[in-house]
């Protein structure tokens, strides 16, 4: 694959997708991380860069199987171009990008010493219409996904509607090296979801959880061709235990399919904000010493209220440290050696499947 093909499947793309655009991919790099067999970067192409991240195994993948993640790739710039809300500057987003990767690849005990306080977004209220930068990034890291997952498999059954019934077990699903069902997809899908939820419930980082989530999205794009989407929805939330939280992400998917931008952020947001509370408790029982709180003052930690917590108890007595374990950075290779590590079987029985 080279750039002038890449290009070629480009104006195919703008062409099917009534896309009115004159811009072109200006280059090609087999440079994508580990893990990830393509990419756009939203900071190259808010500075006018766009460029396709593939990795170096794409040259072994079947034509099909590259149409099928260039599909995806293509909606996210897509998507980037009809960004329906004011665009941030560059500057400030650099800024908040750098300062985000830091909190997200961090361990918990060095977040706070840091920061001095855990700094993720509170669940109160819309986004601040000055907040455009986390706007963005919400919107790409959301909307955007669900939707590229939803045209890429879209393109492939031939209606980007969503008006055709398909069937889970006779179409077929493009991968490198040979075909697979729908449904043997969506267990992979939600196999990596699984992996990464039970990684994050024992480590509590919020890397872990910014990549389950990802496939919680990549799901919602994926059902929403099928006519039960919802009934298949609530099995998939009880596989993940998040049944107790499933009225979120129903709130999510429905302003998915709506395009409702502001509730699909409020949501996410709210969901976040929840986990990250799980987040606080752990990190505060493994890292303050045990007479700064009681446990009757973290069962009171709300979204709202554990930023107020966290100085509270960093002012009280000093706030010293607890010399607790210390969580190492968690990425996309740890997410899939703990997908390998599922068993697809259990899988399969939890969602019904024979």
């Amino acid at each position: 694959m080279n750039l002038a093909q890449v290009n070629k499947m480009w104006i195919s793309y703008k062409k099917k997708m009534q896309l009115d655009s004159e811009i072109l991919f200006e280059g090609l790099l087999f440079d994508a991380q580990a893990g990830v067999e393509a990419s756009v970067d939203l900071m190259e192409m808010l500075e006018g860069h766009f460029i396709l991240h593939v990795t170096r195994k794409i040259h072994l993948y079947r034509g099909d199987y590259i149409h099928f993640l260039l599909m995806h790739e293509f909606t996210h710039v897509a998507d980037f171009l009809n960004y329906p809300f004011a665009r941030p500057d560059i500057q400030t987003l650099k800024e908040r990008e750098e300062r985000e990767n830091n909190i997200n690849t961090a361990s918990r005990r060095e977040i706070l010493s840091k920061y001095g306080q855990i700094t993720f977004p509170k669940s109160t209220g819309r986004i601040a219409d000055d907040d455009i930068g986390k706007k963005l990034f919400d919107y790409m890291n959301t909307y955007s996904e669900f939707h590229s997952c939803r045209v890429a498999l879209g393109d492939l059954i031939g209606d980007l509607t969503g008006g055709t019934v398909i069937d889970a077990d006779k179409n077929q699903i493009p991968r490198p090296y040979r075909d697979i069902s729908i449904r043997a997809m969506l267990g992979d899908v939600l196999r990596h979801a699984y992996a990464a939820y039970s990684r994050f419930k024992v480590m509590l980082l919020p890397r872990v959880f910014v990549i389950y989530f990802r496939q919680v999205l990549y799901l919602f794009g994926y059902v929403s061709f099928f006519g039960n989407a919802k009934d298949m929805l609530d099995q998939s939330f009880k596989v993940l235990g998040v049944s107790d939280k499933k009225e979120d992400y129903f709130a999510v998917y429905d302003a998915l399919i709506d395009k409702r931008y502001d509730d699909i952020l409020f949501y996410t947001n709210k969901i976040y904000s929840d986990a990250y509370v799980s987040f606080v408790k752990s990190y505060v029982r493994e890292h303050y010493d045990p007479e700064l709180y009681t446990e009757e003052e973290l069962d009171r930690i709300t979204p709202e209220n554990y930023h107020d917590f966290i100085e509270l108890i960093t002012n009280r007595k000093g706030g010293r440290l607890w010399s607790g374990r210390v969580s190492p950075v968690f990425g996309v290779n740890d997410v899939n050696k703990a997908y390998r590590a599922v068993d697809p079987e259990e899988i399969r029985r939890r969602m019904g499947m024979k």
